[in-house]
């Protein structure tokens, strides 16, 4: 029993990992069993975790977390990333969540409606404009991504 909690605790624990920007996920190939510590070193927790653990929250990841922002001053901006269903059982996704900061501080979050059911291991890209003047006029490559949520 305290060995199924462990791992329980381990997986609850992966789920919110945030990417910088321009930052390939590496991780990727299987993310629900490796994490990223606050080092910046990456633990392989393949023997602690399987996709049939896998429920809830933790579902649904996004990678290749990216912003594509408008040169000009009055033109939208657009985010993309790539949606994946890491369970073993379908998952409808109505929307997700993005979030961007600029030194820890939230500027905004950015909803991206997808109205669709995943298969288990599916992966669909995603992306939606927002408002360039969200970012209150931050440099591009100060900003960080991460995905919040979804439902």
């Amino acid at each position: 029993m305290p060995d199924q909690r462990l791992k329980t605790i381990l997986i609850a624990t992966i789920v919110g990992v945030g990417f910088s920007l321009g930052v390939g996920a590496a991780i990727a190939q299987i993310p629900f069993c490796y994490r990223t510590t606050s080092q910046g070193e990456t633990v392989d927790l393949t023997n602690l975790c399987s996709a049939s653990q896998i429920t809830g929250a933790a579902a649904i990841a996004a990678t290749n977390l990216k912003l594509e922002i408008a040169d000009e001053e009055f033109l939208s901006s657009r985010i993309k990333a790539t949606v994946t269903n890491r369970s073993e059982e379908p998952v409808a996704v109505s929307m997700v969540w993005f979030r961007i900061k600029h030194a820890g501080k939230p500027l905004t979050t950015v909803s991206v409606a997808m109205n669709r059911t995943l298969s288990p291991g599916q992966s669909v890209p995603v992306s939606e404009i927002f408002d360039k003047g969200d970012l209150q006029g931050q440099d591009p490559a100060s900003l960080d991504v991460s995905f919040q949520g979804w439902q």
